[in-house]
């Protein structure tokens, strides 16, 4: 019955998002849409995104947990006006799909100077993931690449590896936290250039690392992360937990997985709901095209991570 509520509830708020949606956007095209510049369309796409988020805020108040999660990632958002040829769709995606890659050092120790001789400080359960990716994925020196990855999480300027601290090479490089797969992708041709392996492209990196949510969501996980995560569990049947999922999960005891493989997505931060998604907004009207993507935080429903484009 509390599920039938809730969903009842997130429909009923998001037929709401897309009739207001409509309104507002209606306003915007009887004023100004059909005749506007360049300049003035970036400005009215924005005053929609703010509009849109505002209503986003008071209709979302029901997702609090995997059901509502589920339901609120699978309901389309889309209107458009022909007669103006407007047209606006949403969609939104879990950005706890993947495994957080700033994780990857231990607790407390970010800050503190190191032996650089001394084994790399990662996290043994995260570091048995990435060693597994690259080696599935054939890359010839595993070891330099942990080190540059580590290197760049830490701040100090002490190698782990003869050429594992990017920083030494380029003041400009930003230490301490890794921030987007642009800033990754610097650690990766710091690696080629380094060791000329190019296998490391080859690695699906998208679909495996991320850099803002806190845990990863059992439940909206892609099949490449649980295959790495829990190499023991059947290849065919990675879908039906992932890509072709054929229940929700809202706690570990409900996974049929053996204690062994439980303990180690409980060691990797695995949650069955996690607030954090990622948003996409095109708008379209007649031959402009603009595009804003976004983080939504959906328990304090901060909005961050904002980029436009077109």
């Amino acid at each position: 019955m509390k599920r039938n509520a809730i969903a009842l509830l997130v429909t009923i708020s998001f037929v709401t998002v897309i009739v207001a949606l409509i309104g507002i956007s209606s306003g915007i095209v009887n004023d100004s849409f059909k005749r506007v510049s360049d300049k003035l369309f970036l400005i009215q796409g924005n005053v929609l995104f703010s509009d849109m988020i505002g209503i986003l805020k008071e209709a979302s108040g029901d997702v609090n947990d995997s059901m509502g999660l589920d339901l609120f990632l699978s309901v389309p958002l889309f209107f458009e006006n022909k007669q103006n040829d407007l047209s606006v769709d949403i969609s939104f995606k879990s950005e706890a799909s993947t495994i957080n890659i700033n994780h990857l050092l231990e607790e407390g120790n970010t800050s503190k100077k190191r032996d650089p001789y001394a084994p790399i400080p990662l996290k043994s359960v995260y570091e048995a993931y990435f060693d597994r990716i690259l080696t599935v994925y054939n890359l010839s020196d595993k070891i330099m690449l942990l080190s540059m990855i580590a290197d760049t999480l830490d701040t100090d300027l002490d190698e782990r590896s003869t050429g594992s601290e990017i920083a030494l090479q380029d003041p400009f490089f930003t230490q301490g936290h890794i921030y987007s797969m642009q800033h990754f992708e610097q650690i990766l041709e710091a690696y080629k250039k380094q060791t000329l392996d190019f296998y490391v492209d080859s690695v699906p990196w998208d679909l495996l690392i991320g850099f803002h949510a806190d845990q990863t969501d059992f439940n909206h996980m892609t099949p490449e992360v649980l295959q790495h995560l829990a190499p023991e569990i059947d290849p065919e049947s990675l879908p039906m937990f992932t890509t072709d999922k054929i229940d929700i999960y809202e706690d570990m005891d409900g996974l049929p997985f053996d204690t062994e493989t439980k303990e180690r997505l409980k060691e990797m931060q695995i949650v069955f709901y996690n607030p954090t998604v990622s948003g996409i907004m095109n708008i379209r009207n007649g031959e402009r095209r603009m595009q804003i993507a976004f983080l939504y935080d959906l328990s304090n429903k901060k909005v961050s991570n904002i980029e436009v484009s077109n």
